[in-house]
């Protein structure tokens, strides 16, 4: 084990390394002590296992050791896009563009694969879209996700300021509901801020509820400005 990177409700995240090779791997463990922690769990390799692919964070290995299950994941060494957002806001506009478009395009084609598969992510944000060295992107941390077939929909989890307003109002979210999350993803992306910033969390949801994003920088090509409105249900 080299460093613990997060921990908390959901689970604890360390960087580890397996010493014969040097090589670097992901070690998610989670409580598995009472029933809706092992579904949880479960669920998480389930999806991981279903959709292997180049456009998720691929399992290496999964074991049980008392009240926790161990997930072992690939390394994705340049970070999150929370961490890329960062990073963007420091580079001339032309060229932040140009990674942004690079970004998206890469996101949209791993959701319709996931969302070919009957997978609803429903907790996408910056913290769960992961980047591998060579600028691949994944998205990661499946443990909300959710199997839905035809016009079903799921029941509401996730992060509240990823969360679509007609989610709130039916109370169900769908697969439309990843692609509003991967809306705001984008705008941060650009600006390096939420779309519906405000003062606190509550004031935030109202400007969701009520569409009313902040303006895109004139920088922002316009088939980029029309892409992300129509993602935040604006046009």
């Amino acid at each position: 084990m080299i460093e613990k990177l997060s921990g908390g409700a959901m689970g604890k995240i360390f960087l580890v390394k397996l010493k014969s090779t040097g090589r670097l791997y992901i070690m998610k463990k989670l409580d598995y002590f009472d029933k809706k922690d092992k579904q949880r769990a479960d669920d998480e390799i389930e999806h991981l296992r279903r959709l292997s692919s180049n456009y998720t964070v691929k399992l290496v290995w999964a074991f049980e050791d008392h009240t926790e299950m161990h997930l072992i994941t690939e390394y994705c060494s340049r970070g999150d896009l929370r961490k890329v957002i960062k990073e963007l806001q420091q580079l001339q506009e032309e060229y932040r563009i140009q990674i942004v478009w690079e970004i998206f395009a890469q996101i949209v084609i791993e959701l319709n694969f996931m969302h070919s598969k009957g997978v609803l992510h429903r907790d996408i944000k910056p913290e769960n879209i992961f980047i591998m060295e060579d600028g691949l992107v994944k998205l990661g941390d499946l443990g909300l996700a959710k199997v839905i077939q035809g016009n079903n929909k799921a029941t509401v989890a996730g992060t509240k300021i990823y969360i679509a307003p007609e989610v709130w109002r039916d109370n169900k979210m769908d697969f439309g509901s990843d692609l509003y999350a991967v809306g705001i993803c984008i705008y941060e992306l650009i600006t390096g801020k939420h779309p519906f910033a405000a003062k606190s969390e509550n004031d935030m949801i109202q400007r969701m509820k009520n569409g009313q994003p902040r303006e895109l920088p004139d920088y922002v090509p316009t088939e980029l400005k029309e892409l992300i409105l129509s993602l935040l249900n604006v046009v």
